[in-house]
């Protein structure tokens, strides 16, 4: 890995931790979709795969897992 994408990675996992974790695991999964965001630009830089689409997915899966993980917690799902 490039010192830039080293210096990249490290100013957005910094942001990360700024984020507020609103369940249980939330952090780990935004940070595991970081991992996946960044996987799929280089497989697209590669392949030229549809990106936007396997964003959009993976970013629904972390936003559902927050929607199953409050309703169980029987937190408030509006914010």
């Amino acid at each position: 890995m490039a010192y830039n994408d080293k210096k990249i990675l490290e100013v957005l996992l910094g942001e990360l931790k700024a984020v507020p974790d609103r369940c249980d695991g939330y952090q780990d999964e935004l940070a595991e979709l970081l991992g996946d965001v960044l996987q799929a630009e280089r497989d697209h830089a590669i392949a030229r795969t549809n990106v936007v689409k396997k964003i959009g997915d993976q970013v629904n899966t972390v936003a559902m897992f927050l929607h199953r993980t409050r309703a169980k917690e029987g937190g408030d799902q509006a914010e």
